[in-house]
């Protein structure tokens, strides 16, 4: 009899949620797709809705799949509304994303992990949340008369200009010219612009920096910018072409291509004088026998005085990680985790380096002692919520820093003022 009073007052709460549509169910997670064919290069836009049986709190975090040649991004902010599931009202979170694809055909977007929070309702505790989001798979096409090797840009404008910073064409060996090329189009990801082409040239190197890369968006409207910069070091005398850069870019609406040439720049570049050309070796030379001598003389050193190095090195890491500083980080983030087993670790560290006579707050030692039960008691609880340990301990950490600072405002003067 005993036994049944237990199993229905287990059951009955159960009967209840499932009586008033607590259950409703309901896929925290969906992927919204247009099924149409898209062009190489085009924005293709898709939305994941998250759904929840009470109102969302803080930002929801996806790991978004990489796919070969494929860019994936998230775009504006997420929009919250409602919608009716069996009798009940589900908070829906909308996240839109633009993904680009350089691959034709059938291009499969894998399942990918989303972490959202949320309450029950309006109130209650905030729980987490962690779903997958679908799989998807979307038709790409390349235009005809396209290279499949050659990097296409889909938009219906695109905009380049560039930059030199010479004065002149004609030059002396040595000298250095800088080139800035500026890409800009509408609804077209920075990541998604054609790279500059990666040319070697006899007589001059050639060094490209990473390019900068920013997307704007507003009201709806999405727009992508590249800015390549390239430094051109002019090494041997003669007369050197830097070749045209062709940029191509299919219309979307026209259905046709565009393109614009960036124009050749032949450079004239002037040998050293013979006396410059040694001197200029000369120093090299001595510069690099001054490093030689001085790696060494430092590698020796070193090894002379070893057991002094280790020692400084090791008082210097002491006095840059405290233990007593490490040992609180573990135990912080042990609690973080939840879990006990490096908290007590930690908790057992930190213990060590204070002194014997430390003063702990009722509510510290409470949770500290809550924890031990869980490692140790007769009957330990299924979990251990670091929670409370975290705080507590912070706030001991916080007093204890305060009494320190009113110690030292408290020590006499030095040298006081009469």
């Amino acid at each position: 009899m005993r036994f049944r009073i237990q199993v229905i007052l287990v059951l009955l709460p159960l009967l209840c949620l499932i009586q008033n549509g607590a259950f409703a169910e309901f896929k925290p997670a969906t992927i919204r797709l247009e099924d149409k064919i898209y062009w190489v290069g085009q924005r293709i836009p898709f939305s994941v809705e998250l759904r929840a049986a009470g109102s969302f709190s803080g930002a929801a975090s996806f790991s978004l799949p990489e796919i070969p040649q494929v860019v994936i991004l998230k775009v504006g902010n997420a929009v919250v509304s409602s919608e009716e599931m069996d009798g009940e009202s589900v908070f829906v979170q909308t996240h839109d994303f633009a993904l680009f694809s350089q691959q034709s055909g059938s291009v499969d977007i894998p399942a990918f992990e989303v972490r959202f929070s949320h309450r029950d309702g309006f109130t209650g505790p905030v729980k987490d949340e962690k779903a997958n989001v679908p799989a998807a798979r979307v038709n790409v096409k390349r235009p005809e008369g396209s290279d499949p090797n050659d990097f296409l840009v889909t938009t219906n404008s695109l905009e380049i200009s560039e930059t030199w910073d010479q004065k002149s064409n004609k030059l002396k060996q040595g000298d250095v010219v800088h080139r800035v090329i500026t890409q800009s189009a509408e609804q077209v990801t920075g990541m998604a612009l054609a790279p500059s082409p990666e040319t070697q040239l006899t007589g001059i190197r050639i060094y490209a920096d990473r390019p900068e890369v920013n997307d704007k968006t507003e009201r709806g409207d999405f727009s992508g910018h590249r800015v390549d910069k390239i430094t051109y070091v002019m090494q041997q005398p003669g007369t050197f072409t830097v070749p045209a850069i062709d940029y191509v870019w299919w219309d979307p609406d026209q259905k046709k291509f565009g393109s614009k040439s960036l124009p050749a720049v032949t450079f004239t570049i002037a040998a050293l004088p013979v006396a410059a050309a040694e001197d200029l070796v000369s120093d090299s030379a001595i510069v690099c026998y001054v490093l030689v001598f001085v790696s060494f003389l430092v590698v020796g050193i070193l090894v002379w005085k070893r057991s002094r190095v280790v020692r400084f090195i090791k008082s210097l890491w002491s006095y840059c990680h405290p233990p007593d500083h490490m040992a609180a980080k573990r135990l912080l983030k042990a609690c973080q985790r939840n879990d006990a087993t490096a908290a007590e670790l930690a908790w057992n560290s930190w213990r060590k380096e204070q002194s014997v006579n430390l003063k702990m707050d009722e509510s510290l030692r409470k949770a500290v002692t809550e924890m031990e039960s869980v490692r140790y008691g007769q009957s330990p609880t299924k979990s251990w919520k670091g929670r409370v340990l975290e705080s507590t301990f912070r706030i001991h950490l916080n007093e204890s820093k305060k009494h320190v600072k009113r110690e030292r405002s408290d020590l006499p003067a030095l040298n006081p003022v009469r």
